[in-house]
């Protein structure tokens, strides 16, 4: 018997025909357990679940969605269309779904997150103004000041900079579990720090600098780094040696950098400024 004759007998025998079966109706639930999840997951975040509850939900919910795309691919690699029709209509409803819901995933979050807080420093700052006046919670109050100060500073408000970012670092002590903690002190550090560049007072913003750096990180400067605005304000004005000390204090964090901070290093020491690229938006 030829190879294309075995795979063949086995591809219609009974076994492999109840195997494309049970691989076409777990497609289909995978879809509609993912389904059952994102309106768990958006009800959650109506009443504040919080941000961990958001992250596990959503990586569950798209474990469902890949698991229901492959078991859907397995079913119709084994049937063939005319042969096992109704296998083969439920594994193309089961990959259908699947990556529909693997589309509205994405882009719905996106979509609601832009509409949200906006894609521009005044309408993300519009977003935690209006915050800052409804907070019930420390909390609530500790994540919108984080996103104030930083907006404040990119428009040019700099007095409201100034205020938010001090009132940040002030409440800073009673939000130490905030999944934001790390970012406020990052971040506060650096609006009270540029404002001190712009004011002339450098070595108090190499302080900043270093408060800065002693953060203890975040998900997002543990993955993709640290903002590096105030290092490239003291670059400019010659201080070397205080942006080489923050670099090593990145290093606690974010270690899966890349060899960024190598780089990074390498051009400081020779009297360049690096291009920092995207870490100076985070």
């Amino acid at each position: 018997m030829s190879d294309f004759t075995a795979t063949q007998a086995a591809t219609n025998s009974p076994a492999g025909n109840r195997f494309a079966n049970v691989a076409a109706k777990l497609s289909l639930l995978a879809s509609l357990a993912a389904i059952v999840l994102c309106i768990f997951l958006l009800g959650g975040l109506k009443f504040h679940a919080g941000m961990r509850f958001g992250i596990v939900v959503f990586l569950l919910t798209s474990l469902l969605i890949f698991g229901g795309i492959v078991f859907g691919a397995i079913a119709l690699v084994i049937t063939k269309r005319r042969e096992h029709r109704e296998i083969f209509r439920k594994a193309v409803a089961g990959v259908c779904a699947n990556v529909l819901l693997l589309v509205l995933l994405v882009a719905v979050p996106v979509s609601l997150l832009i509409a949200k807080y906006g894609i521009t420093s005044q309408g993300r700052l519009n977003w935690a103004v209006k915050t800052l006046a409804s907070a019930s919670d420390d909390e609530d109050k500790f994540s919108a000041l984080n996103i104030a100060a930083k907006e404040s500073f990119e428009v040019g408000k700099i007095e409201d900079a100034r205020g938010y970012a001090k009132e940040l670092l002030a409440l800073a002590p009673q939000c130490k579990g905030n999944v934001d903690y790390g970012d406020g002190i990052q971040n506060g550090n650096l609006v009270l720090g540029r404002i001190a560049v712009r004011e002339g007072r450098i070595q108090e913003a190499g302080q900043r600098l270093l408060a800065a750096g002693n953060s203890p990180g975040c998900p997002t400067m543990d993955s993709f780094g640290p903002n590096m605005s105030l290092a490239k304000d003291l670059l400019e004005k010659g201080q070397r040696r205080v942006v080489l000390e923050y670099f090593g204090l990145c290093r606690r964090f974010w270690k899966n950098d890349f060899g960024k901070l190598d780089d990074w290093e390498r051009k400081v020491k020779s009297g360049k400024i690096p291009d920092f690229g995207a870490n100076l938006d985070y």
